[in-house]
């Protein structure tokens, strides 16, 4: 006997089960319905019964869309990450562009890199002239535009880049190739075209990338030190 087992719902969006545009919708019709019992003051009220009425159609049909929750997204990569690792156990990451893109090295392995599909579909990291120019972008692309942290900060002293991230959306139980390692691995080796070595580690709840491009800019003279931070 052949028995049919299925699952269904609504998918969770990126409010949660919490999504406000049924609170403006009602708040917009009940502005709008005071609009007309109250003539006095019917442009005031008409003029915010639309405002909400508009904020509740763009959380309502623009700004939702399916998501996975940060501990799932956690979850699969700290196992996946776990599994690589025990292939090469090598904690020295540089990431080497290439005409197909850049590549994760590992030891004597190498990987695809996950900033190289992260960073894809930004067509606005092309070549820059210092570290600190694409670093002021790929902080900004973390926190505003992928949302992988709360806070960046980045340290420039010479060649070498340190980034300091605060609440990350992917947790740092393991680092191999950090989605927010790669990214800056990934975006300063396409920008700089040159190979850089990433180490990422754990400091007082933060994670802490630091980059260091491998040919060439290693030996440009000595300049002082600058900072660049993005934030929610």
């Amino acid at each position: 006997m052949s028995r049919r087992i299925a699952a269904g719902g609504r998918l969770r969006d990126r409010f949660g089960r919490r999504n406000p545009a049924p609170v403006f919708g009602v708040v917009g019709a009940l502005l709008l319905g005071g609009g007309l019992a109250v003539p006095a003051f019917e442009t005031l009220l008409f003029v915010w019964g639309g405002t909400a009425l508009f904020v509740a159609f763009l959380l309502r049909f623009v700004m939702t869309g399916s998501t996975v929750s940060s501990s799932v997204t956690t979850d699969i990569y700290t196992a996946m990450a776990a599994n690589v690792r025990r292939l090469t156990p090598a904690d020295d990451h540089e990431y080497i562009p290439g005409s197909g893109g850049v590549t994760l090295v590992a030891g004597d392995r190498q990987f695809d890199a996950a900033g190289e599909r992260l960073l894809r579909t930004h067509d606005g990291l092309t070549a820059a002239e210092t570290v600190s120019d694409q670093l002021s972008v790929l902080i900004d692309v973390l926190v505003n535009d992928l949302e992988l942290a709360a806070r960046a900060t980045a340290t420039v002293d010479g060649e070498r880049a340190t980034v300091t991230v605060t609440g990350s959306r992917v947790g740092t139980a393991e680092l191999f190739d950090h989605p927010v390692a790669s990214v800056i691995g990934v975006g300063l080796a396409r920008g700089l075209e040159t190979p850089v070595a990433v180490e990422a580690t754990r400091e007082d709840g933060a994670l802490v990338v630091v980059a260091d491009p491998l040919e060439g800019h290693g030996e440009s003279p000595p300049r002082d030190e600058e900072n660049v931070t993005a934030s929610e």
